[in-house]
């Protein structure tokens, strides 16, 4: 049998095909691009010296990976332990998963009364390093430090 199809005829079947399968296209990259629901997450990061101890505690959207996508707070607090020492701690906090580099630094305002404060917070993220230092506020004495990495 001979095609009896004509020119005509092909051409309007092939657009059909063609604006078919677009359509197909467009809804199925719509399914693929939904995100997954993220999961907020509370992690608490320390550490030690001089007989002071500081943690980070970092509030964030878990997201693809299981990396933190998005941070909703930065909060540190100080456990002074039996030291004398006043309230001109030093924190600092930066994110090189951000560009530029996200830092939240307290200057010589840390309080040291084992409270939370509010360091910083609300941004957006990709991958990079994350860390923070203390440096205690110790009377009449060299004030101790210590360093924190911190991991999502």
């Amino acid at each position: 049998m001979v095609n009896s199809l004509t020119d005509r005829q092909i051409r309007k079947a092939t657009n059909r095909f063609v604006i078919g399968t677009a359509a197909m296209a467009v809804a199925c990259s719509g399914i693929a691009l939904i995100p997954a629901p993220a999961e907020a997450v509370t992690r608490n990061y320390s550490c030690s010296a001089g007989g002071f101890t500081g943690t980070i505690r970092v509030d964030y959207n878990q997201g693809i990976g299981r990396n933190a996508s998005s941070i909703i707070e930065v909060s540190y607090k100080i456990n002074k332990g039996s030291n004398k020492g006043g309230n001109k701690a030093n924190v600092g906090y930066s994110d090189g998963g951000t560009l530029p580099i996200k830092k939240f630094y307290t200057g010589d305002a840390g309080i040291q009364d084992n409270q939370w404060h509010y360091l910083g917070g609300s941004y957006s993220r990709g991958f990079g390093s994350v860390a923070a230092r203390f440096v205690f506020d110790k009377s009449r004495a060299s004030d101790p430090s210590c360093n924190v990495k911190i991991t999502f």
